[in-house]
């Protein structure tokens, strides 16, 4: 707080200099942009200061989109008047946490015994030129996480809405809040509801208890008691896979369902369209779960967000062929 206070204090002792270099042209971007995202602020010197954010992401965004060189493009959305400290504070999980949970998860890679039986059934499957799950049916519609840092169980939650496709044929919509609120060192597991967790864990909680549906248990982006019950709450993954870090062991998987991962979506916040590959892949950070839903012919890997509809190509991105963010090195997939 007292670093925001320090902030807002050297930026209104400046706010004529400042004024000058602002058009008309971008003060009329900002008045629209804060109307239709509802901005509020506590007082004047935020609206300041959130005005001045805004206006050199504005600029950011006006030199990439310009550059003809870029292979995606960037755009004014709902975290356009946060700096990118703030992006990563509010959105994105703890990065102590995560690197605690990589420690971890590094020595645990199967679950039970049926992993390795459907793991070969997978692999005896064709690869296709591409694949896109959403063209099948099985993948529910994009939701928002909110100022929370929960994507672990958007990411799990939605694993397990596909697989219940594939198996059941029935496309559900599954609670993120009751893994926001259950899956917590109370009931064994070190995830931390809006700071961070891990997918593996919700489909460890949920393999006990079951997982419930939205409807039954909606999502409010705050983390509160536990309210399930018993070990009947309704679906129950009986088994899942790591997938090994290759290309073609990613495909492979993903010709057989989605699959949950965890990125480094440090500099995805402003994304709009085309083919991300603005990760720093010499300093990949883990900072972010989502699940990927296919890839197209050119190897670029499908992307199912939890930041809206209105995100990025209506709430996905598609990342370069190959490692592009990690996509790779921390894959899961629910067998059975």
């Amino acid at each position: 707080m007292n670093k925001k206070l320090i902030l807002l204090s050297i930026i209104m002792l400046m706010p004529l200099c400042l004024a000058q270099n602002i058009s008309i042209e971008k003060l009329l971007t900002y008045n629209k942009w804060s109307s239709q995202h509802q901005r509020v602020y506590l007082n004047e010197h935020e609206k300041l200061f959130r005005q001045m954010v805004f206006f050199e992401n504005l600029q950011k965004i006006q030199e990439h989109n310009s550059d003809p060189n870029k292979t995606y493009s960037i755009h004014l959305n709902q975290f356009s008047d946060m700096t990118k400290e703030e992006f990563a504070e509010k959105i994105l999980m703890k990065q102590d946490l995560v690197n605690h949970f990589i420690k971890e998860m590094d020595q645990q890679v199967t679950h039970n015994d049926s992993n390795s039986e459907t793991q070969l059934n997978s692999k005896s499957l064709t690869i296709a030129a591409s694949i896109d799950w959403r063209t099948k049916g099985a993948v529910t519609s994009v939701k928002n996480q909110g100022s929370c840092g929960s994507c672990w169980t958007f990411s799990a939650a939605a694993l397990m809405e596909s697989f219940n496709f594939i198996k059941n044929k029935v496309l559900v919509d599954f609670s993120e809040q009751q893994l926001v609120d259950c899956v917590t060192p109370a009931n064994g597991y070190q995830s931390y509801g809006c700071s961070g967790g891990w997918p593996v864990s919700c489909l460890d909680y949920a393999s006990k208890v079951g997982i419930t549906t939205l409807d039954k248990y909606p999502y409010v982006a705050v983390q509160k008691n536990c309210n399930v019950t018993g070990t009947n709450n309704g679906f129950k993954p009986k088994g899942w896979i790591y997938i090994p870090n290759t290309s073609n062991e990613f495909k492979t998987a993903l010709n057989f369902s989605p699959v949950s991962v965890i990125v480094d979506a440090t500099n995805w916040g402003n994304y709009q369209s085309g083919i991300f590959n603005g990760c720093d892949q010499s300093h990949i950070n883990y900072n972010h779960a989502v699940l990927v839903v296919g890839y197209d012919q050119q190897g670029n890997w499908i992307i199912k967000n939890s930041w809206n509809a209105y995100w990025g190509e209506n709430g996905y991105i598609r990342l370069a062929p190959d490692n592009t963010c990690g996509i790779l090195t921390y894959g899961y997939q629910v067998t059975a």
